[in-house]
């Protein structure tokens, strides 16, 4: 589809999917009408004169966006979203669990959120771990996206374990600390409550995939699959770098580095978000490498209508379909 976006007289510049948003917005006087896929979806706003986003005021429309209330969102005429991603008006048939996890490594409580297929609350099933939990939950709809695939027998069932962050920006880069919560406290505490049948699953989304991955590959004793969507493999947790979002590829070089290990890649990202070509990179190594690699990439930015239409491929390829493998390697 052809795209032309009319700034207002008071703009300066654009932030969108196309400029890394605020990483390197366009001025509008460079700018210029643009082609996207028509599968797309797209998200914009604009930048006035003292630096403030706002939204365009000839689109009354706001985004799925649960970050920025002046984001606005295009789609294209082919867009369709994941049948399975759109829960409607359904509220979770399960059990929801909160649970508060006190955390001597941490020093501080954690708080998740477990959730169980209806009557299979006390069964032994798959676990998957969610990284930025509140926001699966509420704005990606997993218990509602694993009800529908139950319901259509496209999975078998799981629980979910939604781990909320507290210092999110310090959490996801791979410290070690917070990975020692994870493995010493927080999946112990959780499967007291949910029994797993030692199949586990590392999910998340940008930092939250990167430390999904990271977790997986530090500890593939009790991981199986990393399902990462947008994953920000442009850092390095041994170098100190300004922007977790632009840096070197640590993860890329292990894979190459060591030997291989017992696990399953599931990598999705956006076309028009700059971390494709490290995603692109990581998957190509890991499939020269011997893994077991799937990378889908749809054509949209980074934000939560990719990871909501991605998220029901990644649970198919992390539980597998009924009676067959799941997670398993």
């Amino acid at each position: 589809m052809d795209v032309e976006l009319k700034p207002p007289a008071w703009a300066t510049h654009l932030l969108s999917d196309l400029t890394d948003w605020q990483r390197a917005p366009l001025a509008v006087r460079e700018l210029r009408p643009f082609g996207l896929p028509d599968d797309a979806y797209f998200e914009y706003a604009w930048l006035d004169a003292a630096g403030k986003p706002r939204a365009d005021p000839d689109d009354p429309n706001p985004a799925r966006n649960p970050w920025w209330d002046y984001a606005r969102g295009l789609q294209g005429p082919a867009y369709r979203p994941d049948p399975d991603a759109v829960p409607g008006d359904r509220r979770p048939a399960g059990r929801v669990l909160r649970l508060v996890v006190p955390s001597r490594i941490l020093g501080r409580e954690r708080h998740v959120l477990v959730y169980s297929p209806a009557g299979l609350a006390e069964a032994t099933l798959p676990v998957v771990y969610f990284q930025d939990g509140k926001s699966y939950f509420g704005w990606g709809h997993a218990p509602q996206v694993l009800d529908r695939l139950l319901s259509a027998g496209r999975v078998p069932p799981a629980h979910l374990v939604f781990v909320i962050p507290a210092e999110r920006s310090w959490e996801y880069v791979i410290r070690r600390e917070y990975l020692r919560f994870l493995v010493e406290e927080l999946v112990p505490a959780v499967e007291e409550r949910v029994p797993c049948d030692g199949r586990r699953t590392a999910l998340g989304a940008s930092l939250g995939g990167l430390l999904s991955a990271g977790l997986a590959w530090r500890h593939a004793d009790l991981f199986q699959t990393v399902a990462a969507q947008s994953g920000a493999f442009l850092y390095a947790p041994d170098r100190e770098v300004a922007d977790p979002y632009q840096g070197p590829e640590w993860l890329l070089e292990q894979v190459r580095a060591a030997p291989r290990r017992p696990l399953r890649w599931y990598l999705v990202c956006g076309t028009l978000e700059w971390l494709a070509p490290c995603n692109l990179r990581l998957a190509t190594g890991l499939r020269e490498k011997g893994y077991a690699c799937e990378i889908h990439l749809r054509h949209a930015g980074h934000n939560w209508v990719n990871w909501s239409d991605g998220l029901p491929g990644a649970l198919r390829f992390a539980l597998g379909p009924p009676g067959g493998a799941g997670s398993s390697p």
